[in-house]
């Protein structure tokens, strides 16, 4: 942690390119000594951010503009990396990389040095966190600020503090969880058991829900392109589906489905990731030339080679339903004498832009509907299980289970779930790795598939440059040395 936080550098470079986008010369200048602040505990200069930055509503709405542009600068953890090195990892994606980096993730043999795992998967999200955690920092107890923009900038702080934490403990198993800039205290923090993690996640979760917006009216044009209090709920919702409380789970995805004249499950297969998708709970804009990073990782323009080709497995392949809608609309075709299929929800290459406008799509309706499946058949509400996971097939153009199965047992039916989230949301922010995590099915899955599986690969381990700097992260996940 401490190498993280004493990297000024890479952080002022990124953050200036990043607020220029959305501040003038001034503003940068300001969160650049922000970030100098972070790492040497400079108080005449917080005092200057707190009163230049946190002054006005201009300057705070710029300076949550900022995370964004630092979650979705370039190709990285929350524009593609999450996506395709867990898809690797799983059944889900062939890798065709003979990168060291890449290949340890594919096979599950990862390596505590492995410098993906430390810049893309360690790094920048405690960067994220960090800067979350300055404007928090900057909006508690502040009266400069016009209450409302107060209140949503620190809903949505909060917010991408608990959703960044939510993959950290998923991947990692106990890890800090950093509410504070407080830098000496953070250079030698030690890592929290998960259940402590998931705590603090569900109470930063419940305030933001309580201090943001409902709609989108603070957006411009009223996109979809800042977290709202329906974001929330539905990360509340996937929280408590993860750490099995079924009852939560099913009433905070309740309350996002019914919010009917805000989300609606669009009937087109090609609609569900465009900028004006009515899907979307929350998208990132990651590009300025209207192309997706996320699209971008998987697109097959050229035939898959030494370098990195994200092509479906053929056990994926083979696991889809020769009548399901999305093997037509989401996955795409490539004939370079052998016939590759890959993920294609995002359809603009740089060669082509697509034909209307798309956004990395973060959160959408689809999930809370599995959600819900899955935590009314954990509490024997069958019918109502069915109910919902039929509402995704009947989109797919797949037969319903009500009509061809309606007396299911229990453990089949959380099979047909696990597969319909297998297949609803391939390529989608790592759901299928944390999906056989968390249902304790990862052994069952990979061991077959996988030549070198061992149960110990279902955690990354701690990158080993951070317990150098941090003998507190120890002791080492099980399974690396």
């Amino acid at each position: 942690m401490k190498n993280l936080l004493n990297n000024s550098q890479t952080i002022l470079s990124s953050l200036k390119s990043l607020f220029l986008r959305w501040l003038g010369i001034v503003f940068l200048i300001s969160m650049s000594l922000a970030c100098e602040d972070f790492v040497e505990i400079d108080p005449p200069r917080t005092e200057l951010v707190s009163e230049d930055v946190f002054s006005s509503d201009e300057t705070v709405i710029s300076a949550i503009h900022g995370v964004y542009g630092l979650m979705s600068d370039g190709s990285n953890f929350f524009t593609g990396s999450i996506e395709v090195f867990t898809g690797t990892a799983v059944d889900e994606l062939d890798n065709f990389s003979s990168d060291i980096d890449d290949v340890q993730f594919a096979s599950n043999n990862l390596s505590v040095n492995n410098s993906l795992l430390f810049t893309n998967f360690w790094r920048l999200p405690y960067e994220v966190i960090n800067n979350a955690n300055l404007i928090i920092e900057g909006l508690r107890n502040n009266d400069l600020v016009t209450l409302p923009i107060r209140d949503q900038v620190l809903g949505e702080a909060l917010f991408i503090r608990a959703f960044t934490h939510f993959y950290l403990v998923n991947l990692f198993g106990n890890v800090p969880y950093i509410n504070s800039t407080n830098v000496a205290a953070n250079a030698s923090v030690s890592r929290e058991a998960s259940e402590t993690v998931y705590d603090k996640i569900l109470e930063d979760l419940q305030e933001a829900q309580s201090l943001m917006e409902e709609g989108y009216s603070f957006v411009p044009g009223e996109e979809r392109l800042r977290p709202n209090r329906a974001t929330a709920v539905a990360l509340l919702a996937r929280v408590y589906l993860y750490i099995e409380n079924w009852a939560e789970a099913e009433i905070q995805a309740t309350s996002v489905i019914e919010q009917n004249e805000l989300y609606v499950l669009v009937d087109s297969l090609d609609e569900v990731f465009l900028a004006t998708s009515q899907e979307a709970i929350w998208q990132l804009r990651d590009r300025d030339d209207g192309l997706v990073n996320q699209g971008l990782s998987f697109n097959l323009v050229f035939p898959p080679g030494n370098f990195q080709s994200n092509i479906f497995t053929t056990d994926f392949m083979n696991s889809i339903e020769a009548e399901d809608n999305r093997l037509d609309r989401w996955i795409g075709e490539a004939n370079f004498g052998t016939v590759y299929y890959y993920p294609n929800k995002y359809t603009g290459t740089f060669f082509e832009l697509p034909d209307q406008l798309e956004y990395l799509v973060v959160f959408r309706l689809a999930e809370q509907y599995l959600i819900r499946a899955e935590a009314r058949a954990n509490q024997s509400n069958v019918s109502g299980a069915i109910e919902d996971l039929d509402v995704i097939r009947r989109r797919a153009g797949l037969p319903l289970i009500a009509d061809t199965n309606p007396g299911i047992s229990l453990p089949d039916l959380l099979l047909v779930i696990e597969q319909e989230r297998r297949i609803e949301f391939f390529a989608e922010w790592g759901h299928r790795w944390l999906d056989l995590k968390r249902t304790g099915r990862a052994n069952e899955v990979l061991g077959p598939l996988k030549e070198d599986w061992q149960p110990t690969d279902a955690l990354f381990p701690i990158p080993e440059r951070e317990i150098l700097d941090n003998p507190n992260l120890l002791p080492q996940n099980q399974g690396y040395y």
